[in-house]
């Protein structure tokens, strides 16, 4: 099985996207993760085993809640940047 060169671009892009996802996870500092008691293993294992899918996930969710947790606050069932 031969493979063509716009299979070699995709694995490439996709493994850049994977070591760009991995890069992030390090660059949100350490004290954060334990303030959220979240662990960077597991998701460097995460975007190791399921590529850019994984890298996605970690954008659009627990990025922002690690950036910025007083946005992810909520008092009542509501959060302050809501109201």
């Amino acid at each position: 099985m031969r493979s063509g060169p716009l299979v070699w671009v995709a694995l490439l892009a996709a493994a850049l996207v994977v070591l760009w996802g991995i890069w992030s996870v390090f660059a949100v500092p350490k004290r954060n993760w334990l303030q959220q008691e979240r662990r960077r293993a597991n998701w460097i294992l995460m975007m190791l085993l399921f590529g850019p899918l994984a890298v996605l996930l970690f954008y659009g969710t627990v990025r922002h809640q690690l950036l910025r947790p007083e946005r992810y606050e909520t008092v009542d069932g509501v959060a302050d940047a809501d109201r």
